[in-house]
């Protein structure tokens, strides 16, 4: 079923999702009545999510706040360990590599050196960043004990221009750290245990 404005069902579905997920990560928890007004959404359509978000382990209740004469009202908040999430710095002296649950609380965090001195080349050479991540990706997952299947996304801070193509993902255009189109992405996915999507 497409409605007007050429969008599905299922879009709608997620965008609701999604609206109610953002107040929730941005806000803390929050109960379903003041959902509501905080995303535009009507009282049944955020039941219906909040009860999909539940079914789906995304969001759990997180006690209850006193209501202006009627029952309390149960708080529901972003379940942080129903995924998580890595960061990834590639700076000047060092790659940072950091585990986060989904309320992006730091699990773990460990550090690359990079090459103090010598050729700036030389120093980001790209097969040098990547062996980092792989090592620095397996250790964070190691000491905070999730499997690498939890993994909901990771991102990667590094100087100079991203573009994405079909065959390769992520391709990094770094003039200043000597990285033409390299194809970031596809080397990363090939070195680390990594889910598909």
């Amino acid at each position: 079923m497409h409605a007007r404005t050429g969008r599905t069902v299922r879009d709608l579905r997620r965008e609701n999702r999604t609206a109610v997920l953002r107040r929730l990560y941005f806000d803390g928890p929050m109960s379903r009545l003041t959902l509501g007004p905080a995303t535009g959404l009507s009282s049944g359509s955020v039941s219906n999510v909040v009860a999909e978000l539940v079914a789906d382990g995304l969001v759990e209740e997180a006690g209850s706040v006193d209501s202006a004469g009627g029952r309390p009202r149960t708080l529901v908040r972003i379940t942080p360990a129903s995924g998580f999430m890595i960061g990834v710095d590639i700076g000047e002296t060092r790659v940072r590599i950091e585990l986060f649950d989904l309320t992006l609380t730091e699990l773990a965090r460990t550090e690359r050196p990079l090459a103090p001195s010598g050729p700036r080349t030389a120093r980001y050479d790209v097969d040098l960043v990547v062996g980092h991540l792989r090592e620095g990706i397996a250790e964070v997952l190691r000491i905070a004990d999730v499997p690498a299947d939890r993994l909901i996304g990771v991102g990667v801070g590094v100087p100079g221009i991203v573009a994405r193509t079909p065959e390769d993902g992520a391709v990094v255009h770094g003039q200043t750290i000597g990285w033409d189109a390299v194809p970031f992405e596809r080397l990363l996915r090939a070195a680390v245990d990594l889910p598909e999507t």
